[in-house]
């Protein structure tokens, strides 16, 4: 496998892994999403926000686009699977010579840095993959059942 079938493969296995999350935590009540919850963030929303808000943060700086943060004032499901489907959509079609193209860019501080499309790639998905097991543990911690099942080797067996 080359490297842009894995990393279409690990964007596709992201947009999947959240997608579980946004199906699952659809059926819960109004208020269970903001309910306190430890974590990096203090509740489900607010660290699904976050993936969402980073996974379009770095869409926009492997396009050369200004980074909005937060992506959108929306702080819906909707809105973090449309980011998710936007991040997946741009990855997949990159070609092997787009990811290895390096891209300048500037953090969220203004601090300017200069890397390859596949490491930021990498990066994000792995940013969102990390954020996402918090939210298994804010779901344990709110007493929540049928939590997905989200690792990549159930996805690479399911598909």
């Amino acid at each position: 496998m080359d490297l842009a079938a894995l990393l279409h493969e690990y964007a596709t296995y992201d947009h999947w892994a959240t997608a579980l999350f946004v199906d699952r935590l659809e059926r819960e009540p109004g208020d269970t999403l903001d309910r306190p919850a430890t974590s990096s963030f203090p509740s489900i929303r607010g660290t699904l926000l976050h993936i969402r808000d980073a996974e379009a943060a770095w869409l926009a700086r492997l396009t050369g686009q200004p980074v909005r943060w937060p992506a959108e004032e929306l702080t819906t499901l909707a809105s973090v699977m449309a980011h998710a489907v936007r991040f997946r959509d741009h990855v997949i079609t990159l070609p092997l010579d787009g990811l290895l193209r390096e891209c300048a860019y500037k953090d969220l501080k203004g601090t300017p840095y200069a890397q390859s499309a596949w490491q930021m790639i990498m990066h994000c998905l792995n940013h969102s993959t990390y954020h996402r097991g918090q939210v298994v543990t804010q779901m344990r911690e709110l007493g929540l059942e049928d939590i997905p099942r989200t690792d990549l080797i159930h996805f690479q067996r399911t598909r």
